[in-house]
């Protein structure tokens, strides 16, 4: 039983206690002739004791010790005493046998089963020793009061044993008893309640010094005494005086003695008594303020918190720790206090007040606390596991809260319940704050994956998708779970899908045409999280899926080598994915090949694709399309190579793939182009007349007229060249197209010999074309021409007379061709006039063949001053000199005329004068119109007309006109 305990006995519970101690410290007691004193005191001046004995030498033989019971040993005291004569050693013989008496009554009030008194011999020998003291030196030795004292005490006669010791403190206060007398009175004050005695008396001893070895104990109790009195505020000073002596400043309490420890406990017992009766925790604070601080003062929070404890003051108890840890934050015990304190809350029921509890405890010690940073990993490891608990239970209480929101929100959906439920997003995102700090305060930790996984789940439903997502490709890719690892891989990839459906919106809702550089980062990366997935889960019955989607994801997003490259891969796997799985990667695949040029390619892949479909597939008709684009391209590639026959058996074979797709009616139409630059007309022939007989309703039908018609000239088809553009000058769309068909058509049926088609042709040309008007013209010119030919003269004056009148209506129209030729038109018709008047003769009677000569020659003046008018250098010459002809002839035709018969000389002498002066003024005419004409000679101009004029003034004037040139030749050669 603990001093503590004792001290907290009534009064006669201590008395008898304190002789069952006594007895137990008798039987201790080593009997010997020293006969120790009950704290091990000697009476040095009785005589030699075994202190006083030489140091052993241990003999070369050893030789056994006789062993001397204590009866002997007294035996022999008795003889000596019986034959010694001197006082003093009579007296230390008598001394030596009381002690012996002392140590066999101690020996039987060990060995008694019922007490009662076994030292009244004893006490008899000291009283006799001490009255022959007194009366031999009028003082008594302090031991062998000290020693009465005891035996007194041995005996419960405390009253006589206090008396004993109080004369020994009278007698000799400087005494080496007097701090254990005063001890032992004070001891006994306090087993008579009287602790106003009891706390001098123990002042008394404290007041001695700490060299006493009742010190200590004298403190602990003058603590008691106070307490006993009710003064708990003045008992802790005392008190804390005992734990200073003990755990001093910087001190190990693990280096204390059995005893001390003992004593330690029972102080903080009391301590922990005394604080609860003042103020609890909050008289420790200002004790400590006032006193200063203490290296043991959690042990007094310990304490209390535990008397709360005891006494089911949970509260009380639970905020004793937590003042400790305001107190002290950065104490080392703060962790082990916040963990008793939930503790406390568990036993005394109070569920409401655990979790907020623990969740302060992680905030206080957690990773993120300035408490975690300032310790040492030696010190972290000492709270580490309960903080490691408190974690995993937040962490699990949180995540099952909030599904438990989810489905009660289902219920209030559903119509199951009337008052909508909290929302579950604060839980989740708890939970995930808590799972996160577990994992950084403990990297290492064995449930390393679950819990990452746990936290990903959490982040997901709490809405931070972006954080659900490193969380869950950690799990699959970094920790390689096999439990979690492809579920968290494959949550990874859909929730990078509700990602991208988001910054979708946001994309489409700024209106932004081109994806965002965040919108592209995201599909990148759940392609990327695509394909991780089906590298470390192949096996998964989801991969060929996963990795099928991120090989059209490739494609769409325009990453085509790398949509080649997993689709390539799936259309390796084995086994062997499904059919509409296997379909898309080929056309994946097909497509991607086709987009980077690589045609041959992707007509084979093409190809599988299309044995992969069913009949009624609806993919069936775009890969069917596909196959002959990629054909096409193949074949635009041989052009690009200047391989043009290689090309056109490639376009001509698009046909047999897929016959009524508008690539093959495309590739059959550029066929039949490159035939025509091949010069391959007999292909090129047959392949535009098979497009336009079975495509009369294409858009290209109508141009396969002209390129037959270019056929046919290039063939010289004239013919059906001709009949092609004619029907082109009525089915084509554009006029001017439509009028240059009809001409050139014109001119391939005269070039072919077909007058009558040419004829006919042109003629339409004219009636719906007048304009352009230089066409037109040309159309007559070339009618005239052929009617030239083959014509009559009269069809031919007809054309002639058209141009002539083309030319006169033309207005602003009229050109320089128009005017040539209405000039060399109307030179023919002057022509006529001409030669109608030099048919005339001038025959007697002259005056009627005059007027009718005069009248031709009027004609033809004007015929020729028509031509002059027109302005054509050509024709005017010419009509300027059949002017000056006309006058000289009608001159000539005077002179010359038949002479009227039967005149006589004289008569016929004026006759001819008459005719003379009738004649010369044309003579006039003649060289003047005809020296107009030879004078162009002289601004540059030379002529025909010019020339002959020359030859007609030389007959006409031959003085001026008949002269011959000579030609003086000078050689430069020589300079």
């Amino acid at each position: 039983m603990s001093t503590f305990l004792t001290l907290l006995m009534a009064p006669f519970e201590r008395i008898a206690f304190a002789r069952i101690f006594l007895r137990c410290i008798t039987a201790l007691l080593y009997v010997s002739l020293t006969a120790c004193s009950f704290f091990s005191q000697d009476i040095s001046d009785l005589g030699p004791t075994l202190a006083d004995l030489p140091d052993p030498v241990i003999p070369e033989q050893l030789e056994p010790v006789a062993v001397v019971s204590r009866d002997e040993v007294e035996a022999m005291y008795l003889s000596a005493l019986a034959v010694a004569e001197d006082i003093e050693v009579r007296q230390k013989i008598k001394i030596r046998l009381a002690d012996i008496a002392m140590a066999r009554g101690e020996d039987l009030q060990i060995a008694s089963d019922t007490g009662g008194q076994f030292f009244d011999q004893t006490i008899s020998m000291y009283d006799q020793l001490i009255q022959l003291q007194q009366a031999q030196k009028g003082e008594v030795d302090e031991r062998l009061l000290y020693r009465v004292s005891k035996a007194y005490a041995l005996d419960a006669r405390m009253d006589e044993s206090d008396a004993a010791l109080e004369k020994l403190i009278a007698q000799n206060p400087n005494s080496s008893f007097a701090a254990e007398a005063q001890f032992r009175r004070a001891e006994q004050a306090f087993s008579y309640q009287d602790y106003s005695a009891a706390y001098t008396l123990y002042g008394a001893v404290v007041d001695i010094g700490d060299q006493t070895p009742f010190y200590l104990n004298a403190l602990y109790m003058q603590g008691w005494a106070l307490f006993k009195q009710d003064q708990y505020l003045a008992s802790l000073n005392p008190f804390h005086l005992v734990m200073d002596k003990i755990l001093p400043t910087n001190s190990n309490p693990e280096s204390l003695s059995k005893s001390q420890q003992s004593l330690v406990a029972d102080t903080l017992k009391v301590l922990g008594f005394a604080y609860s009766y003042i103020d609890g925790p909050a008289s420790i604070a200002t004790f400590t303020k006032t006193h200063g601080e203490r290296d043991y003062t959690h042990l007094i929070y310990r304490q209390l918190g535990g008397l709360y404890v005891e006494n089911k003051r949970y509260y009380d108890a639970a905020n004793t720790y937590e003042a400790f840890i305001q107190e002290y934050p950065n104490s080392d015990f703060n962790p082990e206090f916040a963990d008793t304190a939930i503790a406390v809350y568990l036993k005394g029921g109070f569920d409401k007040e655990i979790l907020p509890a623990k969740e302060t405890y992680i905030q206080r010690f957690g990773l993120a606390s300035l408490y975690w940073q300032e310790r040492t990993p030696a010190q972290r490891e000492r709270y580490s596991a309960t903080l490691e608990s408190y974690l995993d239970e937040v962490s699990s209480y949180y995540h099952a809260q909030a599904q438990t929101l989810v489905a009660a929100q289902t219920q209030y959906a559903n119509k199951q319940l009337k008052k909508q439920p909290a929302s579950p997003v604060p839980s989740f995102v708890k939970a995930a704050g808590y799972y996160d700090e577990m994992l950084r305060s403990f990297p290492n930790h064995p449930r390393v994956p679950e819990l990452t996984f746990l936290m990903a789940e959490a982040l997901h439903d709490a809405g931070a998708l972006t954080r659900a997502v490193v969380a869950y490709e950690q799990v699959a890719y970094e920790y390689l779970d096999p439990q979690r690892g492809a579920s968290a891989g494959y949550a990874a990839i859909l929730t990078l899908d509700q990602l991208l459906e988001a910054e979708q919106a946001v994309n489409d809702s700024a209106g932004n045409e081109a994806a965002s550089s965040a919108l592209n980062q995201l599909k990148l990366q759940r392609i990327n999280s695509a394909i991780s997935f089906a590298d470390y889960y192949p096996a998964d019955e989801r991969a060929v899926a996963v990795l099928t989607n991120a090989a059209e994801r490739l494609y769409s997003d325009g990453n085509k080598e790398q949509a080649i490259v997993i689709a390539t891969r799936l259309t390796q796997w084995q086994p062997q994915q499904a059919p509409a799985l296997q379909k898309t990667a080929w056309l994946v695949l097909a497509h991607s090949l086709y987009e980077l040029e690589r045609f041959s390619e992707a007509e084979a892949s093409y190809r599988t694709a299309l044995a992969l479909l069913s009949d009624g597939d609806k993919d069936r008709a775009p890969v069917t399309d596909r196959i002959a684009a990629s054909m096409y391209k193949q074949a635009e590639q041989n052009i690009a190579d200047n391989q043009l026959p290689e090309a056109v058996d490639r376009l001509l074979s698009i046909a047999s793939v897929a016959p009524d797709s508008t690539i093959s009616v495309n590739a059959q139409y550029d066929a039949a182009n490159h035939l025509m630059t091949l010069k391959d007309w007999s292909r090129a022939e047959k392949v535009l007349l098979d497009f336009q007989r079975q495509y009369p309703e294409h858009e290209l039908h109508k141009t396969i007229t002209p390129k037959l018609a270019v056929l046919y000239q290039e063939t010289e088809q004239w013919g059906k060249a001709a009949a092609q553009l004619e029907s082109m000058s009525s089915s084509e769309s554009d006029p001017e197209t439509r009028r240059s068909a009809l001409y050139l058509s014109a001119e391939l049926y005269r070039k072919s010999g077909s007058q009558a088609f040419a004829e006919k042709t042109y003629r339409a040309y004219i009636k719906r074309y007048p304009v352009p008007f230089d066409l037109a013209l040309e159309a007559r010119v070339q009618l005239l021409e052929m009617a030239k030919t083959h014509g009559t003269l009269r069809k031919q004056e007809a054309l002639m007379q058209e141009l002539i009148t083309v030319d006169a209506k033309a207005g602003g129209a009229r050109t320089t061709r128009s005017t040539y030729l209405a000039a060399q038109s109307q030179t023919y018709f002057a022509g006529k006039d001409l030669a109608q008047f030099e048919s005339i003769r001038l025959r007697a009677p002259i005056k009627k063949t005059l007027k009718a000569k005069r009248k031709a020659m009027d004609k033809a003046l004007k015929s020729y001053k028509t031509v002059i008018d027109y302005g054509v250098a050509e024709f005017a010459t010419q009509a300027n000199h059949r002017i000056g002809e006309v006058y000289a002839n009608l001159y000539d035709n005077l002179l010359n005329s038949e002479r009227p018969k039967g005149l006589d000389e004289l008569t016929m002498e004026q006759y001819e004068i008459m005719l003379e002066e009738q004649a010369y003024p044309f003579k006039g005419k003649a060289v003047d119109m005809l020296t107009i004409n030879a004078e162009r000679s002289w601004d540059g101009f030379y002529d025909e007309w010019v020339k002959e004029s020359f030859s007609a003034l030389a007959k006409l004037l031959p003085a001026r006109y008949g002269k011959e040139e000579t030609v003086i030749e000078v050689s430069r050669g020589v300079r």
